[in-house]
């Protein structure tokens, strides 16, 4: 290798060792809040529905990918790839994170489930997750055991110019195993995002299984996405909130899209047989080696409920928030004083007051239970 290659594989690593290190302290810091944090916590991590099983899921996998890219640094130190059980691992734990992390968005916690939900209002048996997540740890097993069983003595991984993976000589399996797999999941994600965020907005309206153009301003209907049946009627905060929902949505699949795009671009310019110039290969990496980082801070800021948290005894407040097949109830938040301060005052001895909000957030799922 080159100082210029060298120094771009030693950026691959290092957004590598960023994605392992975020994934590995969220990961830790779950575990911890899940045994430790009891005392105190009105509100503390239970891996009690879909998307808290979903979600540690897409971490490890996240994990596995960046352990796969950190392996890198072995041939930023020699200068040069050498095949061998190292090379192999590196291979296998790239196969296994980047298929495990596309599945994990499209059909679990991303785009199917969230769509479902939300959108066309089916409810998963309880049981649905540990089905999920058993098939998809099942499909990866079989992908790498029977690749690498059927290629016994082969170059199946081996060295591919910058890192190892599966060589050049099998082009089909490099589409069929990972690259379909990855493009199935930004597809999904742009249409299932899309469409919600349609459908906060009150542009689409979801009847069963039936969707209904009501154009862009909104119109009345009853059987709408969860509380949102009368989008004419939100004004101001309330309408803003609506579009900031819809905005949020299409995050999912921008930043899925970000970290898919360019390894893609770059792959099909080297299948045509195009000169790849060495820059562009680097910048894909680094975006793709990132998957990691971009998730844990995609989820911190659009579904905090997801990360666990410790907050100050409040009042004793007990609700619980179900998705059935019928509308939801609607989510209860507090009134700000400067937006009903007349409201406010009649209800101060009552602790601060409430309204039913005309949407759902996606946020608000049943992420955590909340209790005193």
């Amino acid at each position: 290798f080159s100082f210029g290659t060298r120094l771009g594989l030693a950026f691959t690593v290092q957004s590598a060792c960023c994605s392992a290190f975020l994934v590995s302290c969220l990961l830790v810091y779950i575990s911890y809040s899940a045994v430790v944090i009891k005392r105190g916590a009105t509100r503390t991590w239970k891996v009690s529905t879909h998307v808290h099983c979903y979600f540690v899921n897409l971490l490890i996998f996240d994990l596995i990918q960046a352990i796969g890219g950190v392996i890198d640094v072995k041939w930023v130190a020699d200068a040069a790839v050498t095949e061998g059980p190292l090379c192999t691992a590196q291979g296998i734990l790239k196969q296994v994170g980047d298929v495990g992390v596309a599945f994990s968005w499209v059909i679990p916690i991303i785009a199917l489930h969230t769509f479902c939900v939300l959108v066309l209002r089916w409810n998963a048996a309880p049981r649905t997750a540990v089905a999920v997540l058993i098939f998809i740890w099942v499909f990866i097993a079989l992908i790498v055991g029977l690749s690498i069983a059927t290629h016994k003595g082969k170059d199946y991984y081996g060295d591919t110019q910058y890192w190892c993976w599966i060589t050049g000589h099998y082009g089909f399996e490099r589409i069929a195993l990972e690259y379909f797999w990855l493009w199935l999941a930004a597809f999904i994600n742009l249409v299932c995002y899309g469409i919600m965020a349609l459908v906060v907005k009150g542009v689409l309206i979801v009847e069963g299984v039936r969707f209904r153009f009501l154009g862009w301003k909104g119109h009345v209907s009853q059987n709408g996405f969860g509380m949102l049946n009368n989008i004419d009627k939100l004004t101001g905060a309330d309408r803003i909130h609506a579009n900031a929902i819809a905005m949020r949505m299409l995050f999912y699949p921008a930043i899925y899209l970000l970290s898919v795009t360019p390894i893609t671009v770059v792959r099909f310019m080297a299948f045509a047989g195009s000169n790849v110039p060495f820059p562009a290969t680097a910048f894909a990496s680094i975006t793709f080696s990132s998957s990691g980082v971009f998730n844990v801070l995609l989820f911190a800021m659009t579904r905090p409920k997801l990360l666990p948290l410790r907050v100050e005894r409040t009042p004793p407040r007990h609700f619980s928030f179900s998705v059935g097949l019928g509308p939801p109830p609607p989510i209860p938040i507090p009134h700000s004083p400067s937006r009903n301060t007349q409201s406010s005052s009649i209800n101060s001895h009552e602790g601060p007051s409430w309204k039913m909000t005309p949407s759902i957030m996606p946020s608000e799922l049943p992420l955590l239970h909340t209790h005193s």
